[in-house]
């Protein structure tokens, strides 16, 4: 009896998890249809490394040959679309000004294969090739809509965000920059990544408050599973990246304190620029006050995700770092 009250609990906790996450697709405030003038092209499916996937993107109506590409990934147990909506449709309605073609893929059985050796989802324990599957999906951009594979970008939200790490660790020749929302690089113990030591630039965005994705480092909680494992702190994740970069951490070239315009004072946004070697940039917005959230002056996440970050656009940020790397 007791054993079966044990279990019922458990999966009432893990049920409770999983509504968590998906309650972002229900609650998100989307742009207006009639403000996107491009085409959203929904469940494409291809096979890749012999495994049926499906993706979504936006068309923009002002694209021209030669636009870069950034793909958007989701964060565990979730998908494309969750995303798109989480975003508030943001990155389709600036596409339409800033030539690009937000990409909306899906991972294996709702997760990304990241760093994390200890996971315990199918993408990680079946050792799916999601940095194959996402140069497949560049060569499929290119041959269709004729991108610049000089300009594809990676961007992603938690499990998503870890992802963006392992493309810019694994294959930094695949993309011109990077931006990862809650998430930090997975300690030795748990590290199952390949460095190729080529830096990258990249933009980190992690909240203070954040109970899923520590900021300041230690275990990695969905509910009850803690089997994502041990992660490192915000600042020693950043290190990394400026270490590689050639700057210093100590010595940033830049601070940027954003105004308080959302009506809560307890939180605010401070982005510390450095700048490295070859152009390269690093950058880390700290969500001070915030949980496990996007960005985003459109949606307010649920109050158990933590408090919001909404003094900056998460997507507009991150659409203007990637701009900026490219000019």
């Amino acid at each position: 009896m007791k054993i079966r009250r044990t279990l019922l609990i458990l999966v009432i906790l893990f049920v409770g998890a999983w509504a968590i996450l998906h309650s972002y697709s229900i609650e998100t405030a989307d742009v207006s249809k009639s403000e996107l003038a491009g085409e959203y092209r929904a469940n494409n499916v291809v096979s890749s490394g012999g495994v049926e996937r499906t993706f979504s993107y936006y068309l923009p109506s002002t694209l021209k040959e030669g636009a870069a590409l950034i793909f958007v990934l989701h964060g565990s147990i979730s998908n494309g679309e969750a995303i798109r909506k989480m975003t508030g449709n943001e990155f389709d309605l600036l596409a339409e000004t800033n030539q690009y073609i937000p990409v909306y893929a899906n991972g294996f059985e709702e997760h990304w294969n990241d760093c994390r050796a200890s996971a315990d989802y199918s993408a990680n324990t079946e050792d799916i090739d999601d940095i194959a599957h996402l140069a497949f999906l560049i060569d499929l951009f290119v041959q269709r809509h004729q991108i610049d594979p000089s300009k594809v970008f990676v961007t992603g939200h938690s499990n998503g965000g870890h992802m963006a790490y392992k493309v810019a660790l694994e294959a930094p020749q695949m993309i011109r920059a990077a931006a990862a929302i809650s998430a930090n690089l997975p300690v030795a113990e748990n590290f199952d990544c390949e460095k190729s030591g080529i830096p990258v630039s990249i933009a980190i965005f992690n909240g203070t408050e954040d109970t899923i994705n520590p900021y300041y480092g230690g275990t990695v909680r969905l509910g009850t599973n803690e089997s994502r494992g041990l992660v490192l702190t915000t600042d020693q994740t950043t290190d990394y990246w400026t270490q590689l970069a050639g700057a210093k951490m100590a010595s940033p070239d830049k601070i940027v304190e954003y105004p308080e315009t959302d009506g809560m004072p307890y939180t605010s946004v401070i982005a510390t620029h450095w700048d490295g070697i070859n152009n390269i940039e690093v950058r880390l917005y700290r969500l001070q006050g915030s949980g496990h959230v996007i960005p985003s002056k459109i949606y307010d996440f649920p109050d158990y995700i933590g408090p919001n970050a909404s003094d900056i656009s998460g997507p507009q940020e991150i659409v203007k770092f990637f701009n900026q790397v490219i000019d």
